[in-house]
């Protein structure tokens, strides 16, 4: 299957933006808060040659690491938009988010209505609640949110095997450990043994948290939100345990949602509906029949 990298020039740097396929319907696709655009190539596997993804690394994460800000869903958004113009297409038939990712897309719709047709929320885009406790900062949020995922960002690593054995102890991640997944988690790492780092910058992940889930951003953006959406739920969470949404915050956002539709995909957590094969079958047995 056919792979490139480009490289984009938005406000304050140059967004590596990754590619599979040459032709079909564009499938336009949004990583998660500290993930990076290698998070799809489970799905663009299962989507093969008839399909070509789109996929940013957003700035802050992967080879867009190097820009410094600003962070924040409208920053993401428009980023995503300056993508579409630099590879010409004036609008997508479907925008696919997981986690931060359907905020990004919910937000890119809301400030460029006319690029995107329908949205796809892969365990995420949605307010987890309508008011957070008072006086909390955007770290200990975050913190108390993903765990270890925010504790490697201030790790330094031996050798890349220590990287990845961080990751195999992951309680969501150690059933589905392939290849794919090392090459996808190699891919953050910068530096020389014996101080590797993670590329991810802990400054974007503060921002970007404070902007999905402190301000009016994704409110305003759900509110608005017209255009017809699928939502695909993960019964387990962040940690293979208690699921990221319960079943009532969903009922609840499907009151405000009438267009939304609620697709459970069984036997996966807040990871692996997107990083392991079965997840990402899922996820391109849905997209090709909303494309159909």
């Amino acid at each position: 299957m056919h792979y490139a990298q480009h490289d984009v020039p938005v406000d304050g740097g140059t967004l590596r933006v990754g590619i599979w396929g040459q032709s079909g319907p564009v499938v336009l696709c949004s990583h998660g808060l500290s993930a990076n655009h290698l998070s799809y190539q489970w799905l663009a596997r299962e989507l093969g040659d008839d399909y070509r993804i789109v996929a940013p690394d957003h700035r802050g994460r992967g080879f867009s690491d190097t820009i410094v800000g600003p962070w924040g869903m409208s920053a993401h958004a428009d980023d995503v938009a300056r993508c579409l113009d630099y590879f010409e297409l004036p609008t997508v038939p479907i925008m696919v988010g997981h986690s931060m990712g359907a905020f990004i897309s919910a937000v890119t719709h809301h400030r460029h209505p006319s690029r995107i047709e329908q949205l796809l929320f892969i365990d995420g885009g949605l307010p987890l609640a309508d008011e957070l406790p008072s006086g909390i900062s955007p770290e200990a949020l975050i913190t108390a949110i993903v765990g270890p995922a925010m504790e490697r960002l201030d790790k330094e690593f031996a050798s890349e095997e220590a990287f990845l054995d961080f990751w195999r102890a992951h309680p969501a991640l150690a059933n589905d450990w392939c290849p794919e997944l090392e090459n996808y988690l190699r891919y953050e790492l910068r530096g020389q043994a014996p101080a590797i780092r993670s590329c991810v910058r802990k400054e974007a992940i503060l921002g970007d948290t404070e902007s999905q889930l402190m301000t009016d951003d994704i409110p305003n953006a759900i509110r608005d939100l017209r255009i017809p959406l699928e939502f695909l739920y993960a019964p387990k969470g962040l940690l293979n345990q208690e699921p990221l949404y319960s079943r009532e915050r969903m009922a609840e956002m499907q009151t405000r949602l009438p267009q939304m539709d609620i697709v459970d995909v069984e036997g996966v957590n807040h990871y692996t509906i997107l990083l392991s094969a079965r997840g990402a079958k899922a996820i391109a047995e849905r997209v090709r029949q909303l494309l159909d």
